[in-house]
């Protein structure tokens, strides 16, 4: 009984661990840029610099939602408002 117990133990501090993990990798985002949690006090939008490819207007500063990070930085977009 008393192994069973130690097993179980074991066991979930591998799945605590596991878990811990996880929650590291996804807050890092594979070494995307990250927003400051200043930015996600407020419904949860983050300002950022779109990069339109326009000649005449290359950049605007929009707010989008934080789930809509990963499409805009996949296409060059940067964190932050633009310059």
């Amino acid at each position: 009984m008393e192994r069973e117990r130690r097993f179980l133990r074991r066991v979930w501090g591998l799945v605590a661990v596991i878990a811990a993990a996880g929650s590291v990798l996804a807050a890092v985002a594979w070494g995307q840029p990250q927003a400051s949690s200043q930015e996600y006090q407020y419904d949860k939008k983050v300002t950022i610099c779109h990069h339109t490819g326009s000649r005449t207007n290359p950049t605007v500063t929009i707010t989008v939602s934080r789930n809509a990070l990963p499409a805009h930085f996949a296409h060059g977009d940067t964190l932050g408002p633009c310059s």
